[in-house]
């Protein structure tokens, strides 16, 4: 696991649109889901979760790997369900419709995001599973370049 002060180096990451199944609420929603451990301040909002099966008739074999568990990103907006109030729910899941707020959190936080690298892999003939790519964004701390790149 990465130190928590370590940020030498930059690590880009991916962060994708992912359909859940919301066992308490019964409902399907999707959420924001990162493909590694981030680094800076983004890393306080991202936990390991179980991923339950999409549907009954989903089935695992050695061409169709079901991811079981993944790195979710909660919700900046502080939502909690009484009924999980001393543990972790879906309801505290990052939603698509929160990405203005994900922005925002990485423009005061020290994050670039790569619009080149987000806007190559959205036009590629290579297509994630069931995630939707939502962007690609490298962490700098406070040597954050003040570059914009426009396409």
């Amino acid at each position: 696991m990465l130190n928590e002060r370590d940020n030498t180096g930059f690590k880009t990451f991916t962060i994708t649109s992912q359909p859940f199944y919301d066992q308490y609420n019964q409902c399907y929603k999707n959420i924001m889901m990162v493909n590694i451990e981030p680094r800076g301040p983004l890393r306080r909002l991202v936990r390991r979760i179980k991923l339950p099966k999409l549907s009954p008739f989903q089935r695992e074999g050695p061409c169709n790997p079901i991811q079981k568990c993944g790195l979710a990103i909660q919700s900046l907006r502080g939502t909690k369900s009484n009924y999980y109030s001393n543990t972790k729910s879906a309801c505290d899941l990052m939603s698509l419709n929160e990405i203005t707020d994900l922005i925002s959190f990485f423009q005061e936080n020290g994050y670039q995001i790569e619009t080149q690298i987000t806007n190559m892999l959205q036009n590629s003939q290579v297509k994630f599973s069931n995630n939707k790519l939502v962007l690609t964004a490298t962490y700098y701390g406070h040597n954050q370049p003040n570059i914009t790149y426009m396409r």
